[in-house]
This record gives structure tokens, sequence and C-alpha cells, in this order.
């Protein structure tokens, strides 16, 4: 046999690496064949000594002089190839691992081989199944566009993604960088036009700007703290905003007036959503609280008035418990919210009045997002958590089912290291759907984007590109390819979800000052324009098209009136200090920079009022006023009040206002309308009795060090031009927001109408099906929904807790000194576990406790030495959502009443009467009073109280006593059968927790536990557990 020809060096080392492969498996004596036969042949790698002579080695030789070489190193290279030509050239499946693929798949794939012919005009024409074609994945670029219109005017069809290819978002640019804020602006709207833009801001203003040439139109004082939420009407006809004052108010956008002023929190506002759903001309608008509350506000579509008081849910299973989120289904029929207690609550406005309906427990740790999908046909939403964590919740069979979608997961094939070991634990930072719901994109804090199958919960893309958190995350309003995010880092994409790909990057880049924090973003509904806000107080404004408009506004605009002080009355509306009138009734303001300097008069224009006004009318006259540095600089003061000027008509309105203010005052009566009435004479300057005299405070200012001017515009200003009735008259007839055109605004609550009753079917058809498995009383499944369907619920309890007692006890001087209290205490000193509908209605507030009726609070004897007062949980029936609103005398005597009986003792003897369930007085018989022991609000060592998560000794014997004793004395009936000794081993002791709790109101009223083993020596759960009855 003829010796073979030398080998290279890398066909050599191929052989050996082979051989050590084939050591490694179970091929062993082909691998020593192999061995054999390199010697024989010598394809071994010959040895070079130091005068550079070649002399042969044996195989042993090699495997010595190469131990860093592992044996499965050939199958580490081919395990990392494809990966890394992945990124070069992508395979047309991706995540398939293979050395054997042909075409796209194959590892010696090459770009030239997958250029694809380009189609004629006439294969756009043809129709496949009545639609037309689909472009192959490696066609390239994008169609020729006349192609793709000319085969639509043949066909009548044509494929959006071929009329509007991916690639043409990035001619979308940046038009302007506006700053019209001193401090952080966490929130922005669109209103539902598109043609308007609202910004919350820590500054406490709203600002109103238009969209096509960025305007400042308005702002919207009123706010002592910074603005949280915003939420825009579906008709267009209001503004809604929380704040962390605890307050929320409503504004009309036509006008610019205060609708209503909304408190029912205790502490900041966390979100804000109106409820698309329909009802009649009945509306909904709910908030969130830091102060574990959610709050339905009720409000009359035609008339735009409010009711006083909400329909209220307290949620706090422990201390400083909040809900942090909420979003509303498409129809309104539903709302998810999500807290810091782990725990998402469900609600349902199909009813009389909204009640809770579910309560999922299956996150471990703070639930920071939820959204629902974006169409009515199924009941899904997605929530995310900081547990890493997000799930996919859909409505099926009487429960909530979630899909888990897991951060720690990675692209199936991506082995090379990525930002994905940046963070040790992985939290959701935000979740999102898109257009279609076909897909959800989840933002993770280490700083990537990861795009999941709705329906099946696997990865799909992993978005990098993000070099601090995302906290954005907004779908295109009618394109399902097309996502936008931003985060921290000052950068804002806009990313093709379909093909995981970046389409446009922007980033914020702040002359002088670095890159400023993208902390909201909004698609116009038009798609045609987007939005952002930052950290130093910018609005940036993105779209198509030229920016000539947008060059025609300045950098900087401000209103020389947006700083302030303004005046609160009882019900927290406002009026201006200086002039004394409502802030949305005041003469147009003057448009300023961020130091208080007047701009050209060409700008004055801009200002809403001021369009027509001669150039002599549009120069403000300017005053010296101190900056606080002891510099006196020149700012706008304003035109001054000339009352020579007035009219006598105008001054005999004014006087006939006056007088019949001052009637109404002296006859105790209130005034119609707060905002509008101007307040009496005192000395002859305008000042209204009992108002507070309060200011914006100054919160985080946007330059460290600088004093904005136009915040200090206030000092030492004269009084600025009032108005006549003439003008009030005139800026009635203002329009700032109009209303959807009526055909639409038809159209698309008949939409929402469809989609509310398509939910309301879906529910009742699931309701009515069977679940997957059936439970029995007893269990409990911890990390599954607890449904509050209305057939499992309880009766109402007829007593009091003794909290309750004494505070009904104490009258209404507590309850004025605590709405006296409630506006400075801060959250860490609230009273917590409580739900309070209304100040003044004790009673009702213990009836409007939500919680459900097996949940259990969190408290233990540690709570009882700090002096913390908690009340067990409630159960929630219909009957108390009702009475949540009520707020009449006749309640609280009627809540009362059930104070008169005395309680038994818990050991008392029982004594079966004859008589009914109620006694001789009416009252509630002696069997159906509730036991001390459950009565009980203040924690105690003795008796025992089971709670939560308990760890506790088990002893069989004192459970056997017991219920010899129940079985003799003939309490109650007990099924021998199904105690747990004759159903499984149980040892003298067992080490056990708590994990289910369940009771049966009497008589006689028992508590039923879950217990669950536990490994004494590691304490783990082994996954084992029996009930018990007590």
């Amino acid at each position: 046999m003829a010796t073979a020809a030398a080998p290279t060096q890398l066909e050599a080392e191929l052989y050996y690496l082979i051989a050590r492969f084939l050591q490694s498996g179970p091929c062993k004596k082909s691998a020593q064949v192999l061995v054999e036969e390199l010697e024989e042949h010598q394809l071994i790698p010959r040895r070079l000594d130091w005068q550079g002579k070649e002399h042969r080695r044996s195989f042993e030789d090699l495997v010595a002089v190469n131990a860093h070489i592992p044996p499965d190193y050939l199958l580490r290279i081919c395990e990392r190839l494809g990966p890394l030509l992945d990124k070069e050239i992508p395979q047309s499946v991706l995540g398939v691992q293979t050395l054997l693929g042909v075409g796209r798949q194959s590892l010696l794939r090459a770009a030239k081989d997958f250029r694809h012919t380009l189609w004629k005009g006439s294969a756009f024409a043809a129709l496949h199944r009545g639609r037309p074609p689909e472009l192959p994945v490696n066609y390239g670029k994008p169609p020729n566009v006349v192609n793709i219109i000319s085969a639509r005017q043949l066909t009548g069809y044509g494929r959006f993604s071929h009329l509007f290819p991916t690639s043409t978002y990035q001619h979308m640019k940046m038009h302007k960088r506006i700053l019209g804020h001193l401090s952080s602006v966490y929130c922005i709207a669109f209103d539902r036009s598109g043609r308007r833009i609202f910004t919350g801001s820590d500054d406490c203003l709203v600002k109103i700007w238009a969209t096509d040439d960025g305007r400042l139109l308005s702002t919207l004082r009123g706010h002592s703290a910074e603005i949280s939420d915003m939420a825009v009407n579906y008709e267009n006809t209001l503004l809604a905003a929380g704040s962390c004052d605890k307050v929320v108010r409503v504004w009309c956008l036509r006008t610019c007036a205060p609708v209503a002023v909304l408190q029912g929190h205790s502490a900041s506002i966390t979100s804000i959503q109106f409820s698309p759903a329909r009802k009649g001309t009945t509306r909904y608008l709910t908030s969130t609280g830091a102060d574990g509350t959610i709050c339905f506000w009720q409000w009359h579509a035609n008339t735009m008035k409010f009711k006083d008081r909400p329909v209220k849910f307290a949620e706090r299973s422990r201390p400083g418990v909040q809900i942090s989120c909420s979003s509303f289904s498409s129809g309104g029929m539903f709302i998810a919210t999500g807290s810091t207690d782990h725990v998402i609550r469900i609600y349902y406005l199909g009813s009389e009045s909204p009640e809770k309906m579910a309560e999922l427990e299956s996150h471990t740790d703070k639930v920071v997002a939820v959204q629902f999908c974006n169409n009515g046909d199924s009941l899904r939403f997605v929530s995310g958590s900081r547990d890493g964590t997000a799930r996919i919740w859909h409505y099926q069979q009487q429960d909530w089912k979630s899909v888990v979608l897991d951060m720690a997961t990675k692209m199936t094939g991506n082995n090379v290291a990525s930002g994905e070991d940046k963070v040790t634990k992985l939290k959701v930072t935000m979740v999102a759907w898109d257009r279609y719901d076909a897909t959800v994109i989840t933002a993770v804090n280490n700083f990537l984007l990861k795009v999941w199958n709705s329906s099946t919960g696997q990865l799909l893309h992993s978005l990098s590109g993000h070099d601090d958190e995302v906290f954005v995350l907004e779908a295109h309003p009618f394109d399902q390819r097309i996502v936008l995010s931003a985060g921290h880092d000052g950068n804002i994409f806009v990313w093709d979800i379909d093909k995981g790909t970046k389409i446009r990057n922007y980033f914020n880049m702040i002359e002088g000052q670095g890159h400023g924090a993208v902390f909201d973003c909004k698609f116009s509904p038009d798609g045609q324009h987007f939005a952002c806000t930052d950290s130093h107080g910018h609005l940036l404004l993105f779209g198509f098209g030229c920016n000539k408009y947008y060059e025609k506004i300045p950098d900087q605009m401000f209103f020389h009136t947006d700083y302030r002080p303004l005046i609160r009355d009882a019900n927290n509306y406002v009026l201006d200090e200086q002039t004394q009138q409502a802030p949305h009734l005041m003469p147009p303001p003057f448009l300023v920079d961020v130091d208080g300097n007047p701009h050209p008069t060409r700008f004055q224009r801009l200002v809403p009022g001021r369009e027509n006004c001669k150039d002599e009318q549009l120069i403000p006259q300017l005053g010296y006023v101190a900056n606080g540095d002891g510099e006196v600089v020149e700012q706008v003061i304003g035109q001054q009040t000339n009352d020579q000027d007035e009219s006598i008509l105008d001054g005999m309105i004014r006087e006939l206002q006056r007088e019949q203010d001052l009637r109404l005052i002296n006859e105790g009566e209130t005034l119609p309308n707060p905002p509008l009435n101007r307040s009496h004479s005192v000395n002859g300057a305008l000042r209204s009795p009992g108002l507070d005299v309060t200011s914006p405070p100054n919160v985080g200012l946007r330059r460290s060090g600088q004093i904005e001017g136009v915040r200090q515009m206030h000092h030492n200003a004269p009084r600025s031009q009032m108005a006549t009735e003439r003008d009030l008259m005139a800026w009635s007839r203002r329009v700032v927001v109009n209303e959807l055109p009526p055909g639409i605004s038809k159209v698309q609550e008949e939409c929402r109408a469809a989609k509310g009753e398509i939910e309301i079917n879906l529910y009742t058809v699931e309701k009515k099906r069977k679940p997957s498995h059936t439970l029995q009383r007893n269990d409990y499944q911890p990390g599954s929904g607890r449904s509050l369907r209305r057939n499992q619920r309880k009766r109402q309890h007829a007593y009091q807790t003794r909290s309750t007692i004494e505070h009904s006890q104490q009258g209404a001087s507590r309850n004025a000194r605590a709405r006296e209290e409630s506006d400075s205490s801060s959250e860490e000193d609230e009273t917590v576990g409580t739900s309070d509908a209304s100040m003044d209605d004790p009673v009702a507030a213990w009836q409007s406790e939500s919680s459900s009726s097996d949940s259990s609070s969190e408290y233990s004897d540690w709570t009882a030495d700090a002096g913390i007062n908690l009340q067990p949980p409630k159960r929630q029936t219909r009957q108390a959502a009702r009475k949540i609103c009520s707020s009449s005398e006749d309640e609280n005597m009627k809540g009362t009443k059930g104070l008169e009986p005395k309680r038994r003792k818990l050991k008392q003897p029982r004594k079966k009467k004859p008589s009914g369930l109620l006694s001789m007085e009416g009252e509630p018989s002696e069997e159906w009073l509730a036991p001390q022991w459950i009565l009980d609000t203040i924690p105690r060592r003795s008796p025992f109280v089971p709670q939560m998560g308990d760890e506790i000794i088990y002893f069989r014997q004192g459970h056997e006593a017991y219920v010899r004793a129940v079985r003799k004395a003939k309490i109650y009936s007990i099924n021998m059968q199904k105690q747990p000794w004759n159903k499984m081993e149980l040892r003298e002791q067992e080490f056990v927790k708590t994990v289910g709790i369940k009771y049966e109101v009497g008589p006689p009223t028992l508590c039923c536990l879950k217990l669950a083993f536990l490994d004494p020596i590691t304490g783990k759960m082994t996954g084992e557990s029996f009930s018990i009855k007590g």
C-alpha cells in the first residue's frame, strides 16, 4: 500500500481532533483504528528540533504536548461556527444548529449566493388565493413602489408591507426640541385627534402643545406636586391628571376650565385611566394610588359632571402596599391592576357597579407593568414583575391561566456572550403588545428587549442597543411591525419586530449638559408623529416631512404666568393670587424664555388670542425685580390695569356680580362654580376669605445652581391686566382642543361598545365552562388566581370589629381633624390596611373593605408592639359595593345598629334554640354571632390565630383529642375517614407550614387550614400537605 501524500498542517490537526473526539465517545475501537492508521501513514504532525529538522512522533506524544486541548474541542468549534456566521449572513430559519444544512442553512453560505432575481411588475399583479404574493425572505431591498401601486390598480389588492416597507420609517426625523418645563417631564399624551400634545411635569404644570407646528397653546395650573399620570377621554373632551398631591384634576379640553377636583386618595396617584366602556351616558374614570386603593369615579357623558364619592377598593394586604399600574381591556369591561404585594387584581365593570372578580398571585415580586391586549377577541393581558418573569394571562374555564415568559431565556443556538450577563437578577421594567397582539415585547433591566410569541410564549428576538434601563415601550397605532423604545440612556429606537432589526436610532444629546434621559414617548393616532419628554424638561417632536413650520417657534417657550402663586379654596379649586381670577379666564399671557425674558413680537403672535394684535400690544411692559442673588434684572410684569379705560357697563356688571356673591355667602349658600366666581372686596383689593395662598414648590430644578427667571417673575410684580366681562365672553368661545367630528366619534363609540359586548359574552361563556381540574372546597392553590365569583360569595357579617366600634364613637370631631391632617400627612404616617369610602362615614368605610374572603393579612405580634392596629380581611359583597358611595347619616345609624348584642365567649356551651335565626328583638340569634377569636383585631400570642406562612408544629395526639371532644359534645359533624391520620402516615409531631386558610361561617364558625410538610433538616416544603378543621 503506497504511502499517502504528506498532509497539510490543518489536515493533520483535523485528523488529531477527530481521533480525540472519538476517544471521548462510545466509538473507542474506531478511535484506536484511526490512531493506528494515522501512525502508519505518517499523518501525525511532525516535531521540529532546535536545528529545524523534522522528527516523527507518536499519537501519545502529540496528546501530551497539546494537553490544553480537551477531547470535545472539535464539537465546541462546530457549536461556535453557527452563531458567528449568523451575525454576518443570517440563516433562513433562525436558531437551527446543523452542520448538514443546504442553501441558506449551509455553513458554507456566502452573501452572493442569496441574491434574488428582481420581480417584474407582472409578478406583483398575480394573486395567490385572492391575495398578493408574499416576497421571499431573501428578496433584499424593498420592491419598487411604482410596481406595487401599478399592481394594486390592476387587481385592487396590495400588501401594506409592500406599499409601506419598514425602511420608510428611516425618514422620520426630529422636528424640534422645545424647553417648556423647569423639571423632568414624566407624562406625555396625544389627544384623540392627534393634533394636540399634553405634557405633565414635576414642576406641577400640564401644558398643551400643537402637534403640527409646536406652539404652546395653554398651561393648566392647579396641582401642587409632581404630575404622575395623565389620560384623555375617548370623546376628546376631558383631560385628567393625577399628581403626588393626592388629587386628580379634570379639565375641559375645549375651554381649559376645571371640571372636577377629585379627592379620594390618601397618597400619591400612580395611574389614571378613562374607561372605554359605554353604559348609556355613564362613564368611569379610574385612579390608583400609593395608598393601595383604586377609585372608580363616575361621570355623565353629556354634562361632564363627576360624582363626589367614588366606588373605592382598598387593596392593602400589608402596610406599605401600593398599586403601581393599571390597564383597561379594549372594551372597557375589565381593568387589571398590579401592586407591590405581588398580586394582580382584576375588576369587572359589566354589572351594575364595578366589582372585583379575581386576584392572581403567581408573581413572587412587585408587579410593575400590566397591559391588556389591543383587540377584544380574547380576554388576555400581560404582566411584568421584578421577579424576572412576565406572564400572558388568558381567561379560560372559569380561571385566569398564564404562560410564563422567563427573562433568563436566550435565543436558541446563541451561545455567544452578550449583554444578558450584565445583571445578576433580571427584572422586567415594561411590557407591550404589538398592534395585532401576535407578539409581546418586554424590556429587561439588562438593557435588552425581548420579543415573544403571545400564543406559545416562544422567544422570537432579543433586541440589543440600549445602554441603560428601558421604561418606554410604545407600539405603532396600526403597523404591527413597528415598536418604539426609549430609556434613561437618552436613546430612542424604532424597531422592526418582525425581523428583529433596528430601523432608526435617535440620541437625545443636550448641548453643554450631556444626554437627557427619555421618560415617556407616544405615537400620534395617525402614526405620522411621535413625541418624547426627557429629564431636562424638553418636549421632542418627531415625524415625517419637512420641519419648516417648527422653525418659526423659539426653542424655549413659557408663559409669564406659569409659576405665579395660586389661591386654593376649601374644594381645592384655584385662583390666580394676583388677579383673583381663574387661570383659564386670564388674558392671553406673554411668551418668555426660561430666564423670563420676553420673546420678540413675531413669537408673541403664536400665543392664542394674540394672533391679530398690533405690534404695540405685543410688547410687554418690563419691570426690575431681584432674582435672589442680589442682582436686579429686567423681567415681564404684564400690562398695568387702567381703571379709567374700563367701560361703565363693565363696572356695573362687575359690581352686580360682587353683590350677588356677597348675598349668597351671607345666606350660607355655596357658590355654584367656585373657580368662576370672584370674591368680594376687602380694603379695595380683591381677596377671598379663608383662601390659602400657595405657590407650586420649587421641585426638581432643571439646572443646579441656576435660578430660572420665569419662576421668580411673581416677586414684586404689579397687578396684571384683568379681564373684563367682554373678554370673558370672548374667551369662553375660544376652542383650545376640538372635539372629534360626530361621524368619527359615533363610529369609534360603536366599535368600543361592540368590543365590550364581545368581552361580556366571552366572560359569560368561559364562566359556564367546567374547569379543567376540580377543586375541593378546602383546597387552596398557592400561585393560582382567587376568583371572586358571585356564587361563591359568603353573606355579609352583621358584627363589627373593635376598631370600627371605637372609631364610630369618636364622632364628627375626629373626622374633621382627620380631614385637616390628610393633606399634610406623609405616606409613611398613614393608617394602612383599611378602606375609607369617605372620611365622614366610618361604617361604610368598614363595609367597603375589598380584600377577598380567603385572603389573610400578613400581620404578626411585631405589629402589636409597634402600635399598628390592623384589621382582618373582610368579605366583599355586592351590597357592600353599593354602600361605598353612600354618605347619608341614615346609613351611618343603620350600620351602628348591630353593636348592641353582647358577644359570647369562645368556649361558651352551645344551646340549640327551637326558635328561628332571629331573636325576639329582631337581632341575630346568639348562634349566629361570631366567636371572640375571629373578632380580634389586635394580634395576640394566645389563643393562636393562624396566618399565611406560619411555620408550626402539628401534634397528632392533640388533634385526635379535639376530634373526640367535638364528637362527644355533638358540636358539628365530623367525617372520620377524612381525618389526616386515616389518609396518610403521620408522626406524633410534624413540622408544617400554613399554605391555605378558609373560614366557614357558623354556626359554629370554623377555621380550615391547609398544612404543607416541611423537611426538618432543610426547612423546605416537601410537596405533600393535608387539611384540618377546627
